[in-house]
């Protein structure tokens, strides 16, 4: 049996090495077509449409051949009539046909993987609409485009890409599964995959931070929409400015939503932050950007017919979407305490220091409904190093770029013995000065922060930050200072 490849490079042999997959029918046809004298492109159009590894090989050859052009071609068709039927032709060589069964994972999971795509396409288009872009249909097919790689992955390597989806459920980051599977970014292959095939620079810039914004700046732009209710104001810093009237962040963030309610649900967390990032682009209220995120979906859904999977917008249809999260905790808190939740979960035999933060935070999200984002740490005597080790509700990649050793008076107080504050109004505007780098920048200046800690073991102690942009309660607070009391027994 052969080895699977695992790290950069042995994924770019691997790839560089397959042909696209194409439906044996369609591929026929096309041939057929190119043979007849009387075919033209129009009639071929529709036939190229409905392959897009096809379509894609086009817009790549079109790209590579056709000389002076002033811009990048970004339509299938546009590119179809650039290289005419010569150029197509010298497309087929890098077709592969394949039989169509709905028995074969394979084939489903990449089929499945093009139907997202075509989601997070519709949706971006629909964003550009609300923000009154010309050229919608570039923004389109770059968002369409962009996800290729993933498409070949689900093909050629499902097993891992299986792997990763279910680590990304249960709430392993992105980076930590993809690493451990393929043992490099899915991003980082991409960009370098799309320079192979000569694909449209504007795909390539999608995921290059000299042309989106980084993990940072996009929570910095979140961080302008503070309440639902209110249209967002305009960011101060003059890159930000110039990347949110582009299009090429639409097309990031659309993709991202889209991935994200396909794995996790429309009900995830996480696409809150993708919705206030967008609110800030479209300078619009909250809700509207919501709206034309589902106005995209049901788009894509209509036009877009596969039977790989069930379409987003089927969800959107559900009673509970929104209401199952919050009915089973009522019921939860009504049969048991938080306490006695934590202390039958810690009943488990030789359970690690992380397990039982896992522990805390998993009851905390049950029975805290206001902690919109929790951050743990792990501080540890002997290297006097903080760092964190689990977190839920930011982006994974913000968190990473704060520098959390950087000096803080708050933070050293913590490392020193069991405490917990409940912040807000002056006295958390007073504490964000006093917090490492630039942490202070992922709290609602308008919202409450608790801090706590307790040792859990000799020469450890865990930190834990809850944040909400509503308010905690008394008894939120109480809570939490008993389960740091029962987890450090």
């Amino acid at each position: 049996m052969n080895k699977s490849p695992f790290n950069l490079e042995e994924w770019l042999i691997f790839l560089k090495d397959k042909k696209f997959p194409v439906e044996a029918s369609n591929l026929a046809r096309l041939k057929n077509q190119i043979k007849s004298p009387y075919e033209t492109l129009d009639r071929m159009r529709s036939n190229i449409a409905s392959e897009p590894l096809l379509a894609f090989a086009i817009l790549n050859e079109a790209n590579k051949v056709v000389p002076n052009k002033r811009s990048d071609i970004k339509t299938p068709n546009h590119a179809a009539s650039m290289i005419g039927m010569s150029g197509i032709e010298r497309v087929l060589d890098q077709l592969e046909p394949y039989e169509y069964s709905r028995k074969n994972p394979e084939q489903n999971s990449f089929l499945k993987e093009i139907q997202v795509s075509y989601e997070a396409a519709a949706i971006a288009k629909r964003w550009a609409i609300e923000k009154n872009i010309s050229h919608i249909d570039d923004v389109f097919w770059v968002t369409f485009f962009r996800n290729a790689v993933r498409w070949l992955l689900w093909f050629h390597a499902n097993e891992q890409m299986t792997e990763i989806t279910h680590q990304l459920k249960k709430g392993i980051s992105a980076t930590q599964a993809e690493l451990e599977h393929l043992g490099c970014r899915i991003d980082e292959l991409t960009v370098k995959m799309m320079q192979y095939w000569n694909a449209p620079e504007i795909v390539i810039n999608s995921f290059l931070t000299k042309h989106i914004p980084s993990a940072k700046e996009l929570q910095s732009l979140a961080n302008l929409t503070k309440h639902a209710d209110q249209i967002p104001g305009f960011s101060e810093d003059k890159r930000l400015t110039i990347l949110a009237n582009g299009h090429l962040i639409l097309s990031y963030c659309a993709s991202k939503v889209a991935q994200e309610a396909d794995v996790l649900g429309w009900g995830s967390k996480q696409l809150v932050f993708f919705y206030r990032v967008i609110a800030a682009v479209l300078h619009d209220k909250l809700g509207k950007v919501i709206q034309a995120t589902h106005y995209g979906a049901v788009e894509a859904a209509a036009e877009f017919i596969s039977d790989a999977k069930p379409p987003l917008a089927r969800q959107l249809l559900s009673p509970l979407l929104y209401t199952k999260t919050s009915q089973v905790r009522a019921t939860k808190k009504s049969d048991i305490t938080p306490e006695q939740q934590l202390r039958k979960a810690l009943e488990a035999p030789g359970l690690s220091n992380k397990q039982k933060a896992a522990l805390v935070l998993k009851v905390i999200r049950v029975n805290i409904s206001s902690a919109q984002h929790t951050i743990i740490f792990k501080y540890s005597e002997s290297k006097g190093a903080l760092s964190p080790i689990l977190q839920y509700g930011y982006d994974i990649e913000v968190i990473k770029a704060i520098k959390w050793n950087n000096p803080s008076t708050t933070f050293d107080r913590l490392k020193q013995k069991r405490t917990a504050v409940l912040l807000s109004d002056k006295k958390l505007q007073q504490v964000l000065k006093t917090l490492p780098d630039t942490s202070d920048q992922i709290v609602d200046d308008n919202g409450n922060l608790i801090l706590a800690s307790t040792p859990v073991s000799e020469g450890e102690h865990h930190i834990y930050w809850l944040e909400t942009r509503k308010a905690f309660s008394e008894n939120d607070y109480k809570i939490v200072k008993q389960l740091l009391t029962i987890v450090s027994q």
